[in-house]
């Protein structure tokens, strides 16, 4: 995430899109999931969990998703879709995040194109990455349960 980690000291960059430090404790919910938002995250320090609940009956199941920590990145989808959260966000550990404020950030991207190439290009890696793990857990889960199920 190294241009997106040097936008941040672009002065034209901090006067276009309103970015702010935040801090949660561990075990603090940062996003919940179906909330309405399009800010992006950068994690500065700690852990944080991904998950999202599995409704079995009425009691929805905690699916761990993803584990990030320092320059990884959350709240991407919602920032490019516009649509509510798919996840909620947890801190593992005490963290310090950047909250960029997701709509500013894309004009700012439109209106720099030689910079916003760059940026969006490690938006899109990031993205990429996390596809090829959920499809690696999806193949597992469904070569576990094809296995189980073989006999049926």
């Amino acid at each position: 995430m190294n241009n997106l980690k040097a936008i941040f000291s672009d002065p034209a960059f901090l006067k276009a899109v309103h970015c702010e430090k935040m801090t949660y404790q561990a075990d603090s919910v940062i996003l919940k999931e179906d909330d309405e938002g399009q800010d992006l995250f950068l994690i500065v320090s700690g852990e944080v969990e991904v998950v999202s609940s599995l409704q079995n009956d009425d009691h929805g199941l905690p699916a761990r998703l993803a584990r990030l920590s320092v320059n990884d990145l959350f709240g991407e989808l919602s920032m490019f879709d516009s649509e509510p959260r798919s996840a909620e966000v947890i801190a593992l550990t005490n963290c310090e995040v950047i909250k960029v404020n997701g709509p500013e950030l894309i004009a700012y991207l439109d209106s720099h194109p030689a910079e916003g190439y760059f940026v969006i290009r490690e938006l899109f890696m990031h993205l990429i990455t996390h596809m090829r793990q959920n499809n690696l857990r999806t193949k597992t889960a469904l070569q576990m349960y094809f296995a189980e199920h073989n006999n049926d």
